[in-house]
C-alpha cells in the first residue's frame, strides 16, 4: 500500500503533532522572549520604549515579508531542514542580545531573528499535511495552535532566569530550546514526510498555476487579509488590555493580568474543543464564523462596562473559548483553498497576514490608550470579530476546488 492512501497509525500522528506544535510553540516563544530581553536590557543598553517598539516592529516585518519567500523554500528544499535551520537561527538570535549594545546591533539581531521566525508556519503546515493521517489534521492544527498559545506563556521566564543568572545568562539559557529542537526536527526523517512528492505531482497537472498566479486567487487574498485583521485583534487585547481594564473597570494591573491569562486560557481551551469540530464537520466556515460572532457577542459588554469586576474574567474566558474555537477550522479553510502541492506557498503567504496585523496595530492601540479611549480597543474587537465572521464565508464562496491527482508513493 502506497504511503498516500496508508493511513498512519495513531502512536506515529502523535509524534509529528507533538513535534510540530512545541515547534510552533518556540516560535512564540522566541517572539515575546526577544521582546522581553529587550525589556530586561533597556537601561542598561540605553533603550527607550519606542526603541524597543521599533525593534519589535522590525523583528516581526521582517518575518511578514520574508514568509512567502519562506514558503518557496520549504517547497524547494524540504520543510524539515528549512523548519530545523529557522529553529536554530531565531533560537541564536537570541543568544546575540547578550553580545549586543546598542540599537543597531540589536536592530540586526531583530533581522536574523525574524528571518528565522519567518519559517515556522510554511514548514509547520507542509509537514503537518503530509505526514498526519487526514482524519486527524483538525485536532493537528489545534495541537499546532496550542502549542503557539503554551509558547506565549513560557516567554516571561526570561525575567526569572535574568534575576538567577544577569540578562547574558538569560540570553543564553532561553536559546537553548531552539539549538535543541532544530537538532530533533532534522533527524526525524521518516516521521516527518518529505511533502515535495506532491509537488512534483501537482506541478505536471494541467492549469497548475505558477508563480504569481497562485496568490492572486480571490481565496488565498482573502485569507491573509482575514489573518491580518486577526493578528491585530489579538495583539492588541494582548498587549494592552491589562492597562485598558484597569482604566475601564478600576481594578489593579494585577487583578487585570488574572484577566488576560484567563482569557488566553479560554482561548487554548477552545482550541483543543475547535480541533475536534474541525475532523467532524465539513462547513468549516460555518465553525469559525459562529465561534467569531459569539466572541463578539460575548466582547460588547466589556466595550459597554456593563459587566461587574467579579464576573469580568467569566466573561473573559468564554469569549476567548469562542474565538479560540475557530482556530483549527480557520486552518482547514485555508488547507482547503490550497491548490494540491503548493502547501509551502501557500501557508507561507496566508500566514505573513499574522505578521502584517502584528505590525501595524501596536501603533493605533496605542495611540488609543494615550488619548484615553482603552473602551474604543474592545469595539475594534467587536468590529473586527464581526467582519471576520462575514469573511470567512466569502472565502468558501470563492475557493475554487482543487484538482485530483493521482497517488503517489512517498
Amino acid at each position: 500500500m502506497s504511503a498516500a492512501t496508508a493511513t498512519p497509525p495513531l502512536q506515529h500522528d502523535f509524534r509529528v503533532i507533538s513535534l510540530i506544535g512545541i515547534a510552533h510553540g518556540a516560535s512564540h516563544y522566541y517572539q515575546l522572549a526577544f521582546a522581553t530581553m529587550l525589556l530586561i536590557v533597556r537601561q542598561e543598553v540605553g533603550l527607550s520604549y519606542a526603541d524597543v517598539g521599533l525593534l519589535a516592529g522590525i523583528f516581526y516585518g521582517v518575518s511578514g515579508i520574508a514568509q512567502t519567500a519562506a514558503g518557496f523554500a520549504v517547497d524547494r528544499f524540504g520543510a524539515r531542514p528549512i523548519l530545523a535551520g529557522g529553529l536554530l537561527v531565531v533560537g541564536l538570535g537570541l543568544a546575540c542580545i547578550s553580545f549586543a549594545h546598542s540599537f543597531v546591533g540589536f536592530a540586526c539581531i531583530a533581522v536574523i531573528a525574524g528571518l528565522g521566525n519567518s519559517v515556522f508556519h510554511p514548514a509547520d503546515f507542509a509537514l503537518l499535511n503530509s505526514s498526519v493521517s487526514q482524519n486527524r489534521l483538525g485536532r493537528a492544527f489545534s495541537i499546532h495552535g496550542l502549542g503557539g498559545s503554551l509558547g506565549w506563556a513560557a516567554a516571561p521566564v526570561m525575567y526569572f532566569l535574568d534575576s538567577l543568572f544577569g540578562w547574558v545568562g538569560a540570553a543564553l539559557i532561553g536559546a537553548l530550546p531552539g539549538i535543541v529542537l532544530s537538532a530533533l526536527v532534522f533527524i526525524h526523517r521518516e516521521e516527518l514526510v518529505d511533502h515535495r512528492v506532491k509537488v512534483r505531482a501537482a506541478a505536471a497537472l494541467p492549469g497548475a498555476r505558477p508563480g504569481l498566479a497562485l496568490f492572486l486567487q480571490p481565496a488565498l487574498l482573502l485569507c491573509l487579509a482575514y489573518f491580518a485583521l486577526i493578528a491585530a485583534n489579538t495583539v492588541g487585547i494582548q498587549q494592552f488590555a491589562v492597562p485598558a481594564w484597569s482604566s475601564m473597570f478600576g481594578v489593579t494591573e494585577n487583578y487585570a493580568a488574572f484577566c488576560l491569562i484567563v482569557f488566553i486560557v479560554g482561548s487554548a481551551g477552545g482550541i483543543l474543543v475547535g480541533g475536534y469540530f474541525a475532523d467532524r464537520v465539513r462547513r468549516h466556515d460555518l465553525v469559525a464564523a459562529f465561534g467569531l460572532l459569539a466572541a463578539a457577542c460575548l466582547t460588547v459588554p466589556v466595550a459597554t462596562q456593563t459587566v461587574s469586576p467579579t464576573f469580568l474574567p467569566i466573561l473573559l474566558a468564554l469569549a476567548g473559548a469562542a474565538g479560540g474555537i475557530t482556530n483549527p477550522s480557520r486552518d482547514m479553510i485555508v488547507r482547503n483553498a490550497t491548490p494540491p502541492g503548493a502547501s509551502g506557498k501557500v501557508f507561507g503567504f496566508v500566514y505573513s497576514g499574522l505578521d502584517i496585523g502584528s505590525f501595524v496595530a501596536p501603533p493605533l492601540f496605542g495611540f488609543l490608550m494615550s488619548s484615553g479611549l482603552p473602551a474604543v480597543i474592545f469595539w475594534i474587537a467587536v468590529g473586527l470579530y464581526t467582519f471576520n465572521a462575514g469573511m470567512v464565508m466569502l472565502i468558501r464562496h470563492s475557493s475554487t476546488p482543487k484538482p485530483a491527482y493521482p497517488a503517489v508513493a512517498e
